[in-house]
């Protein structure tokens, strides 16, 4: 919220609800709830503000779900809550972790899964997320370690090689090791002795 540019995208999400009705869409506005030092507490300002946005536009968010860097507190979500025009249970809590695969598991412990099915009217069942828990056990638990070089250009620019290094995340995450790389820049193997 707050950027030009995304007018027209927000316009269209507003007319998907109208032409697709509310029982066919679901709004889930993703925001940060920043913990200020010197203050000692969340800052739910910068959500309401948000949500106030969106509302003036003629979006009413279904669920907020706030990235905290510590659990939100009790009058934290019953104010973003208010302010969302929401049931206290549609604010949830998107706290920091140690990895991103952990995420759909901390959704899963909140029942935001479940929210959206109910409010599709779909049948909800227990999903099986042993595979899902295995995996996180391998990044987060591993047996071993291994090391990998990679050697390429620009590798400084982390960003560029995302896929590469999610694709060593998960092969080790599958055989229970942590990969750790070791980047090398091509153009210093041209200016030294490769051997």
């Amino acid at each position: 919220m707050g950027d030009i540019e995304s007018l027209p995208f927000l316009e269209a999400i507003r007319q998907i609800r109208l032409e697709e009705g509310f029982e066919n869409t679901v709004f889930i506005h993703l925001t940060l709830v920043p913990f200020i030092k010197t203050a000692g507490e969340l800052k739910t300002k910068p959500t309401q503000h948000s949500v106030m946005k969106l509302r003036e536009i003629g979006i009413q968010p279904d669920f907020v779900v706030c990235r905290v860097d510590r659990p939100l507190t009790r009058s934290a979500r019953n104010k973003i809550a208010l302010f969302a025009n929401l049931p206290p249970d549609n604010v949830i809590e998107a706290i920091d972790v140690r990895t991103i695969y952990e995420v759909p598991i901390n959704l899963r412990n909140q029942k935001l899964d479940e929210k959206i099915l109910g409010h599709f009217k779909i049948e909800d069942k227990e999903p099986d997320l042993k595979e899902w828990n295995e995996f996180l056990k391998g990044i987060l638990s591993p047996d071993d370690e291994v090391e990998i070089a990679i050697c390429g250009k620009y590798t400084h620019l982390r960003d560029a090689y995302k896929s590469i290094i999610e694709a060593f995340v998960h092969a080790g995450a599958f055989h229970k090791v942590k990969v750790n790389l070791r980047w090398i820049e091509a153009e210093d193997l041209e200016k030294e002795d490769p051997e």
